[in-house]
């Protein structure tokens, strides 16, 4: 199993591949765009199958490809979303998710405006009709844009249509089965995140 440290920082090797039109590229190419040490991208690569080649570097498109195999990019995953105030607007108009095999196939809200208007090219749809989207999409996960009092029913519901992802954007930690996994995006915890090592970067700390 990756450590997680490597796991993030291949992500950003991904991301990075993703515009590279050469052939080739060397871990001091890599470690030079993040700013990371060479040292540290040879031994997060040396988790993978494809090796690199002395004084030329690693193929991109067979290091993307074995990357695009890690992350399940190459596999198509349906995902919806619950919530179609600002935020979940947002994640349904932007267009980056295609890049890596996610397909939103469902926006839902239970605001009787809402409902019935469109988000991209999707409808708002009412929350009775989730199970049904569901199971018409084999969708696998579930993305929760709700207030945090409203957080912990959507979930309910989310798992018991079948899902067994979910992305909560609600502040609150959610209570789910074992075998669900959820990934929390706390927006307001990462600026407070950036403010403070802002302040330490000024000497304000």
């Amino acid at each position: 199993m990756l450590p997680k440290p490597t796991f993030e920082r291949l992500k950003l090797y991904h991301r990075l591949l993703l515009d590279v039109d050469e052939e080739y590229i060397s871990s001091e190419s890599i470690a030079r765009i993040l700013k990371v040490q060479p040292e540290q991208v040879r031994k997060d690569l040396s988790y993978l199958k494809t090796v690199g080649k002395p004084k030329v570097g690693y193929r991109v498109d067979e290091l993307k490809k074995e990357l695009d195999e890690l992350f399940g990019v190459r596999k198509e995953t349906n995902v919806i979303i619950v919530g179609a105030g600002r935020l979940g607007t947002a994640l349904a108009n932007y267009p980056g998710f295609e890049r890596y095999g996610i397909e939103i196939v469902g926006i839902f809200d239970n605001d009787p405006q809402k409902i019935g208007q469109f988000v991209s090219e999707l409808v708002v749809l009412p929350l009775k009709d989730l199970k049904r989207v569901v199971k018409r999409f084999n969708v696998e996960i579930g993305v929760i844009c709700v207030p945090k009092e409203s957080a912990q029913e959507v979930a309910n519901l989310l798992v018991a249509c079948g899902i067994r992802g979910i992305w909560n954007f609600a502040p609150v930690n959610l209570e789910v089965p074992s075998d669900v996994l959820v990934v929390n995006e706390d927006i307001t915890q990462s600026l407070l995140t950036l403010k403070h090592l802002l302040n330490i970067k000024h000497g304000k700390v």
